[in-house]
């Protein structure tokens, strides 16, 4: 009885295949996109997770709102969402927003959560191996340095400075000249001039300029502006597409490598 039970479920599955056609097949999928697609809008909080591609259609459809979006997102969510990337590219985690999440894994627990080489590996070509991008014991030894150097009263003194004479000479007058000028102008973009201006102050002794009165385009401002949005791609597409990418020089990969280039020239001159 079982050898013809499998007989008959044999020839039956044969006669289906026999008769399938390309198009049967296209719409079966198609429906089982669209089914998805309805489940996880009715059930998640969060952005919508693609089947296949995961987060990344929502991230490309919100990319020129890309602050909002993530703002409406995180208020629907309550404060945390979960995340994956494209199928099969090991992209996934977590987005909060939540004091009491994040007191925990920057603080309470913070032994419990490494960059790990996955983050390491994305972000090496960028930050090299520096505390940024280090991990365990390298991170301790260099925080231990940092700290050292950073809590001594002439590194605070002259930050306070540097920050001061930015804020005062730099960051007012431009603000008194563009309110004058009654032209509509992006506040969020002049303080990240002011961001850049006083980092690359403080660390590297050179003030780029980034708040001149005529906003100019500072080639390392936009270059590290650009590596570190090229490198976040690096986290929604798998590893089998962008390292070839990378091998090859091709894409978003070659535009990182430019990019990446002019910042480590900038840095190496004025260090």
């Amino acid at each position: 009885m079982r050898a013809m039970a499998e007989m008959v479920s044999f020839s039956v599955s044969k006669w289906v295949i026999s008769r399938l056609t390309f198009w049967d097949v296209s719409i079966a999928l198609l429906g089982l996109f669209i089914f998805s697609c309805l489940h996880e809008r009715l059930t998640r909080k969060g952005p919508m997770m693609w089947p296949v591609f995961g987060i990344i259609p929502s991230i490309v459809f919100h990319l020129s709102d890309a602050y909002n979006w993530g703002t409406r997102v995180l208020i629907k969510a309550g404060g945390t969402f979960h995340y994956r990337g494209m199928w099969m590219g090991g992209a996934y985690g977590i987005v909060t927003t939540d004091p009491s999440n994040i007191e925990y894994m920057l603080k309470t627990n913070f032994q419990n959560f490494p960059k790990g080489n996955y983050y390491r590996e994305r972000f090496r070509d960028l930050l090299g191996d520096g505390i940024f991008n280090a991990d365990n014991e390298s991170w301790m030894e260099k925080r231990q340095l940092a700290k050292h150097e950073m809590h001594s009263s002439r590194f605070m003194e002259h930050s306070f400075k540097t920050m001061q004479d930015l804020v005062h000479k730099k960051l007012l007058i431009l603000l008194q000249k563009l309110s004058i000028s009654g032209q509509c102008f992006d506040l969020q973009e002049v303080l990240l001039r002011l961001t850049f201006d006083n980092i690359c102050t403080v660390a590297l002794g050179v003030n780029p300029g980034c708040l001149a009165l005529d906003l100019p385009d500072v080639p390392f401002e936009k270059a590290f502006e650009e590596a570190t949005e090229l490198t976040l791609f690096r986290f929604l597409m798998p590893p089998f597409v962008w390292k070839p990418l990378k091998f090859f020089g091709l894409g978003n990969e070659r535009r990182l490598k430019e990019a990446i280039k002019v910042v480590h020239d900038f840095a190496d001159k004025k260090v």
